[in-house]
């Protein structure tokens, strides 16, 4: 996807948590925590509230994108431009599009690639945004060090 597609396709970061809930859950969401499904969503904050484990959680809950601060139509823009770069990547054009510093855009370049596919797994380029995209919302990406947590550090500029 390019960053045309995502500026025309997410309006705002309501469509992006949208877009997310679809790559995570389907059409059936279901508790971060317990997998429950008796959930209901709160208005107020774009998070669930789960009435078995009464706990509250967003969809990044447990997930590469877990507490970060950093919009997640910004991280959308950092994917397409990184699975769309050919050649070197320049991170001061990163910087420019999603309006952060340099040092978060840095950071979010340096998480991201963590994300990437290994060398054995074939990926085509026009996959590559949408498999990022499975990767950062997957609860199983949520090792030690595969979190954003620097870029969460980092104000937005």
């Amino acid at each position: 996807m390019s960053i045309e597609e995502i500026k025309n396709r997410f309006s705002g970061d309501v469509e992006a948590l949208s877009y997310f809930e679809m790559l995570r859950w389907g059409g059936k969401n279901r508790c971060a925590y317990c997998e429950s499904e008796k959930i209901s969503a709160r208005q107020i904050d774009n998070r669930f509230h789960c009435s078995s484990c009464r706990r509250t959680f967003s969809v990044t809950a447990g997930t590469f994108l877990h507490g970060s601060k950093i919009p997640l139509k910004a991280w959308l823009y950092a994917f397409a431009s990184i699975s769309n770069s050919t050649g070197r990547f320049s991170i001061r054009q990163l910087q420019r599009d999603i309006r952060v510093s340099y040092t978060t855009a840095w950071q979010m370049y340096q998480d991201i690639k963590k994300l990437l596919p290994r060398a054995e797994e074939k990926i085509s380029s026009g996959e590559l945004f949408e498999y990022m995209c499975r990767k950062a919302i997957s609860p199983d990406n949520n090792e030690e060090g595969k979190t954003p947590a620097m870029a969460n550090k980092l104000l937005v500029a």
